[in-house]
């Protein structure tokens, strides 16, 4: 259902304003810090993309259809008005278990999971081109998983499902679909492949034990243990377009503040917080600036105007050009642990389109222009 007063199709709204003025009294220090203290910016010198970034223009997104019970992978401009087409279909068996996906730095392909019963409850994985080529990678993968690709979209991370206990962490070869195992880890709550260095040489993980929220980067056939993000639980991460920076929320328990906004600066170890007297949830990188952007009701993103059913933002991504970003828009009675599953929306500093109302319909990346 659409947010009060905002019809279909781009629609001046009271700015969301990118930053606030209470964030934005700490940006400068926290900028000059962070680029000061962490030597190389990037962590492994590369700093060309992969492609020129006015060429990724168009949003991707899985919108379910009930009534056929698919989840349907849409690409449609960014640019206001742009109409959708669609690029493949997913079945799904289990209510609530809709198509999950990604798409590549690239912007060529997109990578989805999806859970259709064949498999029991774990999750099948192909990789869709914009044309519409449906290409499956043989294997039997987690749900739940983050997709990480390399900056040259040649390779992708992501969790295999197999013994109890273990969570091991594949890497597809997106030419051959080759698949093979990067790392496992046992008795682990959570394991999430979070990026690559911009030279592909490092994979990131977040893994969360009884130890607290570990970073983890596997080089080769080594693992090491970067840094340590929070003695407890961590949600939301995000890494750095630069590859040198990790932005996620610290679950504080015992606080008055549940949801707490941080940075990990992982050529040093060091973490610092945006300050806030509200939770923040959700984290992504605005291109060509140090400090993150955190979503949620003490968050750097605001609504000038939100209504009952719209009170707070959660941020997906920039695009490239870092003009355009992809929201969602989570009630106040949702709570911060409410995950935004409906109410897209294309965003600029001065108005927003909405991109999907759609019930569980979920952001999935941005890819080049659709043609």
């Amino acid at each position: 259902m659409l947010a009060p007063g905002i019809r279909r199709g781009f629609s001046p709204w009271r700015p969301l304003a990118p930053f606030i003025l209470a964030a934005l009294g700490v940006a400068a220090a926290i900028a000059a810090w962070a680029v000061s203290s962490s030597s190389p910016v990037s962590t492994d010198g590369v700093t060309a993309p992969a492609i020129p970034a006015e060429l990724i223009r168009s949003v991707a997104y899985l919108e379910p259809d009930p009534a056929a019970r698919v989840d349907r992978l849409l690409v449609r401009p960014a640019a206001p008005g742009g109409a959708p087409r669609e690029l493949a279909v997913f079945p799904y068996t289990f209510t609530g278990l809709h198509a999950r996906a990604a798409a590549s730095p690239t912007g060529d392909q997109v990578a989805v999971l999806w859970v259709d019963g064949r498999r029991g409850s774990a999750a099948s994985l192909a990789l869709v081109g914009l044309d519409g080529t449906v290409r499956p990678v043989d294997g039997n993968f987690e749900y739940l998983s983050p997709l990480a690709w390399t900056a040259d979209g040649g390779r992708l991370a992501v969790l295999a499902s197999g013994e109890p206990g273990v969570l091991r962490v594949i890497e597809v070869d997106t030419a051959t679909r080759d698949v093979a195992e990067r790392a496992s880890f046992t008795a682990a709550f959570q394991v999430a492949p979070l990026g690559y260095s911009l030279d592909g040489g490092r994979l990131f993980v977040v893994v969360i034990d009884q130890s607290g929220s570990n970073l983890w980067a596997v080089r080769g056939s080594g693992l090491e243990r970067v840094a340590e993000l929070s003695p407890g639980r961590t949600r939301d991460w995000a890494l750095s377009p630069d590859g040198s920076r990790v932005a996620f929320i610290d679950v504080l328990s015992a606080s008055s503040r549940t949801y707490v906004g941080k940075t990990l600066v992982i050529a040093t170890g060091a973490v610092t917080a945006l300050q806030s007297g509200r939770n923040q949830v959700g984290a992504t990188w605005q291109p060509g600036n140090p400090v993150p952007v955190f979503g949620g009701p003490g968050g750097s993103l605001r609504l000038e105007d939100p209504s009952p059913d719209a009170a707070w933002v959660v941020p997906h991504a920039y695009a490239p050009l870092g003009d355009y970003l992809v929201v969602s828009t989570v009630s106040a009675a949702g709570g911060p642990e409410a995950r935004p599953t409906a109410t897209l929306w294309i965003a600029t500093p001065d108005a927003r389109e909405l991109l999907t109302d759609v019930p569980a319909a979920s952001f999935a990346g941005w890819v080049r222009e659709a043609e």
